[in-house]
C-alpha cells in the first residue's frame, strides 16, 4: 500500500464523536464530490474503505446512500450516491444549499466547534487529496475542478496558520504543501498521527544520512589534502638527500622529515604529537614549508645551471 493509502486508511478509522463534527466531515465529502446538485450527490473513490466511511458518516446524519462497484478498464471505482428525492432534499437542507448553485463555495458557518474544520479537512483529503511517500519527497496536495471551493479552503487554511501554494493542473486547481513541518502538522491536525510520526522519522533519518555524508566527504577531502601535502614533503626530502643537503639540515627539520617518511598517512597535527616535545600543527607546517622551500631552491638552482651550460 502506498503512503497516501496508509494515510487514508488511518483517517477512515478515526472516531468522530460530536454531531457537528460528523456534519462537517460529511460536508467535506459533499463539497469535493464528483456531483452535488438538486439531482443528488455522487462521490467516487478507488478505495472501498473510503466509500464505506462516507456511507457510515452520512447514515449518522440520517441520510442513506448506496455504494456500488464499477469496473473500469484498469481499475475498480467505488461510488457512493444519494439520489432518492426525499434524501436529496434533506441533504441540501443540511448544508444550506439549493442545488442550483452555479459554483459551490465553502460555508464556514457549518464549522460549529474548533474540531469541525479539521474533520471537514480530513474528509476533503479523502475525497481529493494525496500525499507523497516521505522517503521520496515532502508533498501534500488537494486538487479539485471546483476552483471557488478550493480557493475558500486555502483561505480557511491560512486563517489557521497554514500557507498552501497553488497551481493549475489541467482543469483542476491544486493546493500543495512542500515543507515537511507543514505536512507533519496537517497530518496531525487531520487525525493521521501515525503517518505524521513516520514523516518525522523519515526526516530525522534523512538529516542523519546527509550529516554522515557530509562528514564522510569532509574526511575524504582531508585525506586528499594529507596525501597531497605528504607527497610534496616526501619529494622535498628526496631532493635534499639526492643533493647531499639533508645531513646539513638543523636537527628539528631532520626529525620532521624522518617522521614524514615513516608516517606518510599522518596529518600534521598527528606528526606534531610524535615529536619530543610535542609540536602544534602550525609548528609542523612551518618546518615542512622550510623543507619544501629549500628543495625548491635546489631545483631552481639546478635548472639555472643546466640552462647556462
Amino acid at each position: 500500500m502506498s503512503f497516501s493509502g496508509k494515510v487514508k486508511t488511518e483517517l477512515c478509522k478515526k472516531n468522530i464523536h460530536r454531531p457537528c463534527c460528523v456534519r462537517a466531515a460529511c460536508y467535506g465529502f459533499a463539497l469535493f464530490s464528483r456531483y452535488l446538485d438538486d439531482k443528488g450527490l455522487v462521490l467516487q473513490t478507488e478505495r472501498a474503505l473510503v466509500a464505506q466511511t462516507v456511507q457510515r458518516l452520512f447514515r449518522r446524519l440520517g441520510l442513506r446512500g448506496e455504494v456500488v462497484t464499477k469496473q473500469r478498464t484498469e481499475s475498480v471505482i467505488y461510488e457512493f450516491a444519494i439520489k432518492d428525492p426525499a434524501e436529496v432534499a434533506m441533504l441540501l437542507m443540511t448544508f444550506g444549499l439549493s442545488g442550483q448553485e452555479q459554483q459551490l463555495r465553502l460555508d464556514p458557518s457549518l464549522f460549529v466547534c474548533d474540531d469541525c474544520f479539521f474533520h471537514f479537512l480530513s474528509a476533503a483529503f479523502l475525497s481529493c487529496g494525496t500525499v507523497a511517500d516521505p522517503a521520496r519527497e515532502y508533498s501534500l496536495e488537494f486538487a479539485s475542478s471546483r476552483h471557488a471551493a478550493i480557493e475558500d479552503l486555502a483561505e480557511q487554511l491560512r486563517l489557521r496558520g497554514f500557507e498552501p501554494g497553488s497551481a493549475e493542473r489541467k482543469n483542476a486547481l491544486l493546493l500543495y504543501f512542500k515543507a515537511s513541518e507543514q505536512v507533519e502538522d496537517l497530518l496531525t491536525a487531520m487525525g493521521a498521527t501515525s503517518a505524521s510520526l513516520e514523516v518525522m522519522e523519515r526526516k530525522v533519518y534523512k538529516e542523519l544520512r546527509n550529516k554522515a555524508n557530509r562528514i564522510a566527504n569532509c574526511e575524504n577531502a582531508n585525506i586528499d589534502k594529507i596525501v597531497a601535502a605528504s607527497g610534496s614533503a616526501l619529494e622535498a626530502v628526496r631532493i635534499l638527500k639526492e643533493h647531499q643537503r639533508f645531513a646539513t639540515l638543523p636537527r628539528e627539520l631532520q626529525e620532521v622529515a624522518a617522521l614524514r617518511e615513516q608516517y606518510p598517512e599522518y596529518s600534521l597535527a598527528e606528526l606534531g604529537q610524535l615529536l619530543d616535545p610535542p609540536l602544534s600543527r602550525a609548528g609542523v607546517c612551518h618546518r615542512i614549508k622550510k623543507l619544501t622551500t629549500l628543495a625548491q631552491q635546489i631545483t631552481h638552482s639546478t635548472s639555472k645551471d643546466e640552462e647556462e651550460k
